[in-house]
Protein backbone atom coordinates (compact mmCIF):
# COMPACT_ATOMS: atom_id res chain seq x y z
CA UNK A 1 0.00 0.00 0.00
CA UNK A 2 2.80 2.44 1.12
CA UNK A 3 4.37 1.83 -2.31
CA UNK A 4 1.73 2.45 -4.28
CA UNK A 5 1.05 5.59 -2.39
CA UNK A 6 4.50 6.30 -2.70
CA UNK A 7 4.06 5.77 -6.77
CA UNK A 8 1.39 8.20 -6.80
CA UNK A 9 3.23 11.24 -5.11
CA UNK A 10 6.17 10.59 -7.21
CA UNK A 11 3.86 10.73 -10.30
CA UNK A 12 1.96 13.70 -8.53
CA UNK A 13 5.45 15.75 -8.14
CA UNK A 14 6.70 15.14 -11.24
CA UNK A 15 2.90 16.71 -12.98
CA UNK A 16 3.34 19.78 -10.92
CA UNK A 17 7.07 20.35 -12.31
CA UNK A 18 5.42 20.37 -15.72
CA UNK A 19 3.01 23.09 -14.94
CA UNK A 20 5.65 25.85 -15.34
CA UNK A 21 5.97 24.55 -18.90
CA UNK A 22 3.76 25.79 -21.70
CA UNK A 23 0.61 24.00 -20.99
CA UNK A 24 -2.82 25.17 -21.05
CA UNK A 25 -3.77 24.23 -17.33
CA UNK A 26 -1.09 26.58 -16.47
CA UNK A 27 -3.03 30.05 -15.97
CA UNK A 28 -5.55 27.66 -14.22
CA UNK A 29 -3.72 26.61 -11.96
CA UNK A 30 -2.14 29.40 -11.33
CA UNK A 31 -5.35 31.29 -10.69
CA UNK A 32 -5.91 28.17 -7.97
CA UNK A 33 -3.19 28.68 -6.60
CA UNK A 34 -3.72 32.85 -6.42
CA UNK A 35 -7.39 32.50 -5.36
CA UNK A 36 -6.14 29.83 -2.44
CA UNK A 37 -3.38 32.48 -1.14
CA UNK A 38 -6.07 35.74 -1.02
CA UNK A 39 -8.48 33.34 0.75
CA UNK A 40 -5.89 32.37 3.56
CA UNK A 41 -4.38 36.19 3.64
CA UNK A 42 -7.95 37.57 4.34
CA UNK A 43 -8.41 34.73 6.72
CA UNK A 44 -5.28 35.90 8.51
CA UNK A 45 -5.98 39.58 8.50
CA UNK A 46 -9.81 38.89 9.80
CA UNK A 47 -8.86 36.71 12.58
CA UNK A 48 -5.76 39.39 13.33
CA UNK A 49 -8.12 41.97 13.20
CA UNK A 50 -11.14 40.70 15.40
CA UNK A 51 -8.71 39.20 17.99
CA UNK A 52 -6.65 42.42 18.35
CA UNK A 53 -9.90 44.69 18.66
CA UNK A 54 -11.57 42.38 21.21
CA UNK A 55 -7.96 42.29 22.97
CA UNK A 56 -7.90 46.14 23.09
CA UNK A 57 -11.53 46.91 23.90
CA UNK A 58 -11.52 44.47 26.65
CA UNK A 59 -8.26 46.01 28.03
CA UNK A 60 -9.77 49.13 27.77
CA UNK A 61 -13.11 48.24 30.02
CA UNK A 62 -10.55 46.65 32.35
CA UNK A 63 -8.63 49.80 32.79
CA UNK A 64 -11.58 51.35 34.28
CA UNK A 65 -12.46 48.60 36.54
CA UNK A 66 -10.56 45.19 36.66
CA UNK A 67 -10.95 41.89 35.52
CA UNK A 68 -13.59 40.91 38.87
CA UNK A 69 -14.87 43.34 40.77
CA UNK A 70 -15.47 42.77 44.96
CA UNK A 71 -18.27 44.30 46.45
CA UNK A 72 -20.51 44.83 49.43
CA UNK A 73 -24.01 42.74 48.73
CA UNK A 74 -25.70 45.35 50.78
CA UNK A 75 -26.87 47.83 48.64
CA UNK A 76 -27.66 49.99 51.59
CA UNK A 77 -23.98 50.13 52.58
CA UNK A 78 -21.54 50.73 49.58
CA UNK A 79 -18.26 50.55 51.35
CA UNK A 80 -16.06 47.69 52.41
CA UNK A 81 -13.98 47.40 55.36
CA UNK A 82 -10.47 46.51 54.19
CA UNK A 83 -8.80 43.35 55.66
CA UNK A 84 -5.64 42.16 55.19
CA UNK A 85 -5.83 38.60 56.07
CA UNK A 86 -8.95 39.04 52.49
CA UNK A 87 -6.20 40.74 50.50
CA UNK A 88 -3.98 38.18 51.34
CA UNK A 89 -5.95 34.90 50.56
CA UNK A 90 -7.13 36.54 47.15
CA UNK A 91 -3.67 37.67 46.18
CA UNK A 92 -2.24 33.78 46.70
CA UNK A 93 -5.12 32.21 44.40
CA UNK A 94 -4.20 30.52 41.32
CA UNK A 95 -4.22 33.13 38.15
CA UNK A 96 -4.91 36.26 40.28
CA UNK A 97 -2.21 39.17 38.93
CA UNK A 98 -2.87 41.70 41.84
CA UNK A 99 -5.40 43.23 44.04
CA UNK A 100 -6.05 46.92 44.83
CA UNK A 101 -8.61 48.69 46.45
CA UNK A 102 -10.85 51.27 44.92
CA UNK A 103 -13.06 53.98 45.79
CA UNK A 104 -16.02 55.53 43.45
CA UNK A 105 -18.69 57.74 43.94
CA UNK A 106 -21.10 59.84 41.62
CA UNK A 107 -19.88 63.69 41.19
CA UNK A 108 -20.15 66.60 39.37
CA UNK A 109 -17.30 68.71 37.62
CA UNK A 110 -18.25 72.61 37.02
CA UNK A 111 -16.33 75.42 35.03
CA UNK A 112 -17.00 78.68 34.00
CA UNK A 113 -18.48 76.99 30.64
CA UNK A 114 -20.87 74.25 32.26
CA UNK A 115 -20.66 71.39 34.27
CA UNK A 116 -20.90 67.53 33.56
CA UNK A 117 -22.44 64.25 35.46
CA UNK A 118 -19.52 62.04 36.12
CA UNK A 119 -18.07 58.93 38.14
CA UNK A 120 -15.54 60.10 40.34
CA UNK A 121 -12.99 56.81 41.07
CA UNK A 122 -10.67 58.00 43.41
CA UNK A 123 -6.74 57.12 42.83
CA UNK A 124 -3.61 56.78 45.79
CA UNK A 125 -0.57 54.39 46.13
CA UNK A 126 -2.57 51.27 46.72
CA UNK A 127 -5.09 51.98 43.83
CA UNK A 128 -4.15 50.37 39.75
CA UNK A 129 -2.78 53.62 38.28
CA UNK A 130 -1.38 51.74 34.86
CA UNK A 131 -4.25 53.16 32.49
CA UNK A 132 -3.80 56.70 33.10
CA UNK A 133 -0.16 56.16 32.89
CA UNK A 134 -0.60 54.59 29.49
CA UNK A 135 -3.54 57.19 28.38
CA UNK A 136 -2.38 60.32 29.52
CA UNK A 137 -1.80 62.90 26.34
CA UNK A 138 -1.35 65.98 28.83
CA UNK A 139 0.18 66.71 32.21
CA UNK A 140 1.52 64.42 34.23
CA UNK A 141 0.67 61.49 36.15
CA UNK A 142 -0.33 63.32 39.47
CA UNK A 143 0.80 61.31 42.54
CA UNK A 144 -2.32 61.62 44.63
CA UNK A 145 -0.86 61.53 47.66
CA UNK A 146 -2.80 64.41 49.73
CA UNK A 147 -2.80 67.55 46.77
CA UNK A 148 -6.45 68.15 45.10
CA UNK A 149 -4.68 67.25 41.66
CA UNK A 150 -7.32 65.67 39.19
CA UNK A 151 -7.24 64.02 35.70
CA UNK A 152 -9.99 63.76 33.75
CA UNK A 153 -10.74 62.82 29.75
CA UNK A 154 -9.73 65.27 26.78
CA UNK A 155 -13.52 65.23 25.83
CA UNK A 156 -14.79 66.44 28.93
CA UNK A 157 -12.01 69.42 29.22
CA UNK A 158 -12.91 70.38 25.84
CA UNK A 159 -16.52 70.37 26.38
CA UNK A 160 -16.14 72.57 29.54
CA UNK A 161 -12.95 74.15 28.01
CA UNK A 162 -10.71 73.40 30.27
CA UNK A 163 -6.50 73.51 30.20
CA UNK A 164 -4.00 72.52 32.39
CA UNK A 165 -3.59 73.78 35.97
CA UNK A 166 -7.02 75.38 35.87
CA UNK A 167 -9.00 75.62 38.83
CA UNK A 168 -11.74 72.83 38.94
CA UNK A 169 -14.89 72.51 40.85
CA UNK A 170 -15.80 69.25 41.92
CA UNK A 171 -19.16 68.06 43.60
CA UNK A 172 -19.00 64.86 45.04
CA UNK A 173 -22.47 62.90 45.96
CA UNK A 174 -23.52 61.27 48.79
CA UNK A 175 -22.70 59.99 52.33
CA UNK A 176 -24.06 62.24 55.15
CA UNK A 177 -23.81 66.04 53.99
CA UNK A 178 -25.83 65.07 50.45
CA UNK A 179 -23.51 67.21 48.59
CA UNK A 180 -20.10 68.54 49.38
CA UNK A 181 -17.69 70.89 46.83
CA UNK A 182 -14.22 70.82 46.64
CA UNK A 183 -12.01 73.31 44.34
CA UNK A 184 -9.48 71.01 42.69
CA UNK A 185 -6.70 71.90 39.72
CA UNK A 186 -6.67 69.78 36.27
CA UNK A 187 -3.06 67.78 36.47
CA UNK A 188 -3.51 65.78 33.63
CA UNK A 189 -6.06 65.11 30.51
CA UNK A 190 -6.40 61.48 28.89
CA UNK A 191 -7.61 59.85 25.80
CA UNK A 192 -8.52 55.58 25.52
CA UNK A 193 -10.71 56.26 22.62
CA UNK A 194 -13.72 54.64 24.37
CA UNK A 195 -15.64 57.42 24.45
CA UNK A 196 -18.90 56.43 26.41
CA UNK A 197 -15.69 55.81 29.59
CA UNK A 198 -14.08 58.59 28.91
CA UNK A 199 -17.18 61.08 28.92
CA UNK A 200 -17.77 58.98 32.30
CA UNK A 201 -14.65 58.90 34.29
CA UNK A 202 -12.69 61.39 36.49
CA UNK A 203 -9.94 60.99 38.51
CA UNK A 204 -9.07 62.33 41.93
CA UNK A 205 -7.40 61.64 44.79
CA UNK A 206 -9.00 58.93 46.49
CA UNK A 207 -9.25 60.75 50.44
CA UNK A 208 -11.29 63.21 48.88
CA UNK A 209 -14.45 60.36 48.32
CA UNK A 210 -13.05 58.33 51.48
CA UNK A 211 -13.70 61.84 53.45
CA UNK A 212 -17.04 62.65 52.32
CA UNK A 213 -18.61 59.22 51.78
CA UNK A 214 -19.73 58.77 55.32
CA UNK A 215 -17.43 55.90 55.63
CA UNK A 216 -15.54 56.89 59.03
CA UNK A 217 -14.69 59.55 61.04
CA UNK A 218 -11.45 61.88 60.94
CA UNK A 219 -10.42 63.65 63.88
CA UNK A 220 -7.84 66.05 63.76
CA UNK A 221 -6.69 68.27 67.01
CA UNK A 222 -5.09 71.61 66.30
CA UNK A 223 -2.83 72.97 68.97
CA UNK A 224 -1.97 76.70 69.13
CA UNK A 225 -0.11 78.02 71.69
CA UNK A 226 -2.15 76.75 74.82
CA UNK A 227 -4.96 76.49 73.56
CA UNK A 228 -6.44 73.21 71.82
CA UNK A 229 -9.24 72.07 69.60
CA UNK A 230 -11.13 69.51 67.91
CA UNK A 231 -12.62 68.98 64.67
CA UNK A 232 -14.47 65.70 63.72
CA UNK A 233 -15.86 64.86 60.24
CA UNK A 234 -17.61 62.05 58.84
CA UNK A 235 -20.70 59.87 60.06
CA UNK A 236 -24.51 60.32 59.36
CA UNK A 237 -24.87 62.62 62.52
CA UNK A 238 -22.59 65.59 64.59
CA UNK A 239 -19.89 63.35 66.45
CA UNK A 240 -19.26 63.53 69.17
CA UNK A 241 -16.06 64.38 71.58
CA UNK A 242 -14.56 63.40 74.34
CA UNK A 243 -11.99 64.35 76.63
CA UNK A 244 -9.58 62.67 79.25
CA UNK A 245 -6.44 62.93 80.98
CA UNK A 246 -4.73 59.85 81.18
CA UNK A 247 -2.14 59.33 84.35
CA UNK A 248 0.35 57.65 84.37
CA UNK A 249 -0.77 54.47 86.25
CA UNK A 250 -2.89 54.33 83.10
CA UNK A 251 -6.17 55.62 84.59
CA UNK A 252 -8.00 58.01 82.23
CA UNK A 253 -10.33 60.69 83.96
CA UNK A 254 -12.91 62.89 82.03
CA UNK A 255 -12.39 66.47 81.39
CA UNK A 256 -15.64 68.21 81.27
CA UNK A 257 -14.84 69.96 78.38
CA UNK A 258 -17.60 70.21 75.38
CA UNK A 259 -16.99 68.85 71.83
CA UNK A 260 -16.88 72.08 70.57
CA UNK A 261 -14.45 74.98 70.58
CA UNK A 262 -10.86 75.89 72.00
CA UNK A 263 -10.01 74.68 75.38
CA UNK A 264 -7.29 75.92 77.51
CA UNK A 265 -3.99 73.67 78.61
CA UNK A 266 -2.78 75.16 81.79
CA UNK A 267 -5.20 73.96 84.22
CA UNK A 268 -4.09 70.05 82.74
CA UNK A 269 -1.68 68.32 85.37
CA UNK A 270 -1.46 64.94 83.13
CA UNK A 271 1.36 64.40 80.47
CA UNK A 272 -1.18 62.67 77.98
CA UNK A 273 -4.51 63.40 76.79
CA UNK A 274 -6.56 60.78 75.01
CA UNK A 275 -9.06 62.43 72.88
CA UNK A 276 -12.14 60.17 71.12
CA UNK A 277 -14.54 61.21 68.62
CA UNK A 278 -17.92 58.82 67.63
CA UNK A 279 -20.60 58.79 65.34
CA UNK A 280 -22.27 56.44 63.07
CA UNK A 281 -22.92 55.55 59.47
CA UNK A 282 -26.10 55.57 57.88
CA UNK A 283 -26.62 51.85 58.84
CA UNK A 284 -26.33 53.39 62.37
CA UNK A 285 -22.95 51.34 62.72
CA UNK A 286 -20.25 53.03 65.24
CA UNK A 287 -17.99 54.98 63.92
CA UNK A 288 -14.77 55.71 66.15
CA UNK A 289 -11.60 57.65 65.92
CA UNK A 290 -9.21 58.21 68.78
CA UNK A 291 -6.10 61.18 69.16
CA UNK A 292 -3.37 61.97 72.07
CA UNK A 293 -1.64 65.25 73.14
CA UNK A 294 2.08 64.24 74.83
CA UNK A 295 3.64 66.64 76.32
CA UNK A 296 6.90 67.33 76.00
CA UNK A 297 10.00 69.93 76.20
CA UNK A 298 8.80 71.91 73.35
CA UNK A 299 5.17 71.48 74.17
CA UNK A 300 2.00 69.16 73.30
CA UNK A 301 2.53 67.03 70.49
CA UNK A 302 -0.44 65.80 68.38
CA UNK A 303 -0.55 62.13 67.36
CA UNK A 304 -3.65 60.93 65.52
CA UNK A 305 -4.17 57.42 65.33
CA UNK A 306 -5.43 57.39 61.96
CA UNK A 307 -8.68 58.34 60.13
CA UNK A 308 -11.10 55.53 60.21
CA UNK A 309 -12.45 56.31 56.66
CA UNK A 310 -8.99 55.53 55.51
CA UNK A 311 -9.97 51.62 56.00
CA UNK A 312 -12.92 51.70 53.96
CA UNK A 313 -13.03 51.37 50.15
CA UNK A 314 -15.70 51.09 47.76
CA UNK A 315 -14.15 47.16 47.15
CA UNK A 316 -11.79 45.44 45.95
CA UNK A 317 -10.43 45.63 41.69
CA UNK A 318 -8.96 41.60 40.95
CA UNK A 319 -7.01 41.71 38.06
CA UNK A 320 -6.43 38.09 36.56
CA UNK A 321 -3.35 36.65 34.33
CA UNK A 322 -3.70 36.89 30.65
CA UNK A 323 -4.62 33.08 30.42
CA UNK A 324 -6.86 32.90 33.25
CA UNK A 325 -10.78 31.74 32.51
CA UNK A 326 -13.00 34.69 33.89
CA UNK A 327 -15.71 32.44 35.47
CA UNK A 328 -13.37 30.12 37.13
CA UNK A 329 -11.08 32.90 38.81
CA UNK A 330 -14.64 34.63 39.67
CA UNK A 331 -15.48 31.45 41.50
CA UNK A 332 -12.14 31.20 43.29
CA UNK A 333 -12.78 34.58 44.75
CA UNK A 334 -16.08 34.13 45.84
CA UNK A 335 -14.88 31.49 47.88
CA UNK A 336 -12.50 33.81 49.30
CA UNK A 337 -15.00 35.98 51.14
CA UNK A 338 -16.80 36.87 53.73
CA UNK A 339 -20.60 36.51 54.12
CA UNK A 340 -22.04 38.96 52.92
CA UNK A 341 -19.60 40.32 50.21
CA UNK A 342 -20.28 39.49 46.01
CA UNK A 343 -18.12 39.60 43.34
CA UNK A 344 -18.94 41.20 39.89
CA UNK A 345 -17.08 40.58 36.50
CA UNK A 346 -16.16 43.02 33.71
CA UNK A 347 -18.32 40.73 31.36
CA UNK A 348 -21.25 41.41 33.72
CA UNK A 349 -20.40 45.42 34.04
CA UNK A 350 -20.80 45.76 30.73
CA UNK A 351 -22.55 43.03 28.72
CA UNK A 352 -23.80 45.07 26.05
CA UNK A 353 -20.40 45.81 25.01
CA UNK A 354 -18.96 42.31 25.35
CA UNK A 355 -22.67 41.16 23.63
CA UNK A 356 -20.92 42.97 20.32
CA UNK A 357 -17.63 41.94 20.64
CA UNK A 358 -18.44 38.27 20.94
CA UNK A 359 -20.60 39.04 17.52
CA UNK A 360 -17.56 39.98 15.79
CA UNK A 361 -16.40 36.01 15.95
CA UNK A 362 -19.63 35.76 13.61
CA UNK A 363 -18.23 38.09 10.73
CA UNK A 364 -14.89 35.69 11.33
CA UNK A 365 -16.77 32.48 10.95
CA UNK A 366 -18.64 34.12 7.62
CA UNK A 367 -15.17 35.06 6.13
CA UNK A 368 -13.83 31.96 6.92
CA UNK A 369 -16.67 29.68 5.38
CA UNK A 370 -16.78 32.22 1.69
CA UNK A 371 -13.11 32.06 1.43
CA UNK A 372 -13.04 28.07 2.25
CA UNK A 373 -16.19 28.09 -0.58
CA UNK A 374 -14.33 29.64 -2.92
CA UNK A 375 -11.62 27.63 -2.65
CA UNK A 376 -12.76 24.57 -3.50
CA UNK A 377 -14.96 26.18 -6.12
CA UNK A 378 -11.36 27.17 -7.85
CA UNK A 379 -9.63 24.16 -6.67
CA UNK A 380 -12.46 21.68 -8.37
CA UNK A 381 -12.65 23.90 -11.61
CA UNK A 382 -8.49 23.35 -11.51
CA UNK A 383 -8.51 19.45 -10.74
CA UNK A 384 -11.31 19.00 -13.48
CA UNK A 385 -8.92 21.11 -16.00
CA UNK A 386 -6.00 19.33 -15.44
CA UNK A 387 -7.49 15.90 -14.99
CA UNK A 388 -8.99 16.82 -18.96
CA UNK A 389 -5.54 17.94 -19.81
CA UNK A 390 -4.08 14.36 -18.73
CA UNK A 391 -6.59 12.63 -19.69
CA UNK A 392 -4.27 10.72 -22.12
CA UNK A 393 -1.83 9.95 -19.38
CA UNK A 394 -4.43 8.41 -17.56
CA UNK A 395 -5.29 6.16 -20.06
CA UNK A 396 -1.37 4.88 -20.09
CA UNK A 397 -1.41 4.40 -16.58
CA UNK A 398 -4.45 2.49 -16.65
CA UNK A 399 -3.19 0.53 -19.66
CA UNK A 400 -0.33 -0.22 -17.76
CA UNK A 401 -1.81 -1.84 -14.74
CA UNK A 402 -2.50 1.16 -12.21
CA UNK A 403 -5.75 0.75 -10.32
CA UNK A 404 -8.42 3.51 -10.35
CA UNK A 405 -7.42 4.19 -6.57
CA UNK A 406 -4.06 4.85 -7.84
CA UNK A 407 -4.71 7.12 -10.01
CA UNK A 408 -7.28 9.37 -7.84
CA UNK A 409 -4.46 9.54 -5.22
CA UNK A 410 -2.43 11.06 -8.34
CA UNK A 411 -4.93 14.02 -8.80
CA UNK A 412 -5.28 14.11 -4.79
CA UNK A 413 -1.63 14.77 -4.42
CA UNK A 414 -1.73 17.47 -6.71
CA UNK A 415 -4.36 19.43 -5.02
CA UNK A 416 -2.41 18.67 -1.71
CA UNK A 417 0.50 20.68 -3.28
CA UNK A 418 -1.72 23.70 -5.12
CA UNK A 419 -3.42 24.10 -1.81
CA UNK A 420 0.24 24.40 0.27
CA UNK A 421 1.86 26.83 -2.50
CA UNK A 422 -2.12 28.44 -2.05
CA UNK A 423 -1.07 28.04 1.80
CA UNK A 424 2.35 29.32 2.11
CA UNK A 425 1.87 32.18 -0.33
CA UNK A 426 -1.20 33.57 1.76
CA UNK A 427 0.46 33.09 5.15
CA UNK A 428 3.63 34.86 4.11
CA UNK A 429 1.38 37.58 2.69
CA UNK A 430 -1.16 37.85 5.51
CA UNK A 431 1.56 38.13 8.15
CA UNK A 432 3.64 40.85 5.96
CA UNK A 433 0.36 42.84 6.34
CA UNK A 434 -0.43 41.84 10.17
CA UNK A 435 3.51 43.13 10.75
CA UNK A 436 3.06 46.37 8.94
CA UNK A 437 0.10 47.06 10.74
CA UNK A 438 1.14 46.44 14.52
CA UNK A 439 4.36 48.43 13.74
CA UNK A 440 3.04 51.60 11.62
CA UNK A 441 -0.48 51.79 12.38
CA UNK A 442 -1.09 52.47 9.00
CA UNK A 443 -4.64 52.09 8.64
CA UNK A 444 -6.30 54.46 11.04
CA UNK A 445 -9.90 54.10 12.32
CA UNK A 446 -12.49 57.04 13.82
CA UNK A 447 -12.23 56.71 17.44
CA UNK A 448 -15.94 57.99 18.16
CA UNK A 449 -17.44 55.20 15.44
CA UNK A 450 -14.66 52.44 16.56
CA UNK A 451 -13.59 53.31 20.20
CA UNK A 452 -9.76 52.66 18.51
CA UNK A 453 -7.50 55.48 16.66
CA UNK A 454 -5.97 52.69 14.62
CA UNK A 455 -6.68 49.03 13.28
CA UNK A 456 -5.71 47.19 15.91
CA UNK A 457 -4.19 43.38 15.31
CA UNK A 458 -3.40 40.32 17.37
CA UNK A 459 -1.68 37.21 16.15
CA UNK A 460 -3.48 34.19 18.11
CA UNK A 461 -0.97 31.69 16.61
CA UNK A 462 -2.72 27.99 18.20
CA UNK A 463 -5.86 29.64 16.73
CA UNK A 464 -5.11 30.21 13.53
CA UNK A 465 -2.75 26.71 12.99
CA UNK A 466 -6.39 25.01 13.88
CA UNK A 467 -7.85 26.91 11.59
CA UNK A 468 -5.64 26.46 8.70
CA UNK A 469 -5.31 22.99 9.28
CA UNK A 470 -9.51 22.17 9.85
CA UNK A 471 -9.39 24.41 6.61
CA UNK A 472 -6.73 22.31 4.80
CA UNK A 473 -7.87 18.87 5.57
CA UNK A 474 -11.80 20.05 4.31
CA UNK A 475 -10.30 21.29 0.94
CA UNK A 476 -8.52 18.06 0.57
CA UNK A 477 -11.39 16.02 1.30
CA UNK A 478 -13.23 17.86 -1.09
CA UNK A 479 -11.49 17.41 -3.85
CA UNK A 480 -12.02 13.77 -3.38
CA UNK A 481 -15.31 14.53 -5.58
CA UNK A 482 -13.60 16.36 -8.79
CA UNK A 483 -10.94 13.66 -8.44
CA UNK A 484 -13.45 10.36 -9.14
CA UNK A 485 -14.14 11.49 -12.63
CA UNK A 486 -10.54 9.98 -13.44
CA UNK A 487 -11.63 6.73 -12.48
CA UNK A 488 -14.00 6.82 -15.08
CA UNK A 489 -11.48 7.46 -17.83
CA UNK A 490 -11.50 4.35 -19.90
CA UNK A 491 -7.77 3.29 -21.29
CA UNK A 492 -9.02 2.50 -25.15
CA UNK A 493 -10.87 5.87 -25.51
CA UNK A 494 -8.23 8.11 -24.20
CA UNK A 495 -5.01 6.65 -26.15
CA UNK A 496 -7.35 6.69 -29.50
CA UNK A 497 -8.10 10.40 -28.53
CA UNK A 498 -4.37 10.85 -27.71
CA UNK A 499 -3.64 8.96 -31.45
Amino acid sequence: MSHRSSLSRRIAKRLAGSHGKSTWSKPVVQIATAGVAIGIALIVIATSIVHGFQSEVKELVVGFGSDIQVLNGDWKDQKILRSASIEGDLRRLDNVQSVHPFFTSPGIVESKSGLKGVVLKGMNSETSNGMIEKFLVKGKVPRFDGKDTVVLSMEVARRLELKLHDPVTIYLIGGPTGIRPRTMVLGGIYRTGLIEYDEEFMFVPAHAIQSTAGWGMELQVVVQESQVEARAFGGSRSPKVSWYEVHVDGRASPLSWSSKGQHSLFDVQASKIMITAESRDLEFNALPDTAWLNRSEDGWVVLPSGAAWENAASGYEVYLTGDADQWTSEADVYAALPLGWITETVTQQAPEMFTWLGMLDLNVEIIIGLMVLISIINMTSALLILILERRPMVGMLKALGMSDNQVLRIFLWQAARILSKGFWIGNALGLALVYLQSTTGIIGLNPEAYYLSEVPVQLNVGFLLSVEALIFALCVAMMFFPALASTRIRPAEALRVNR
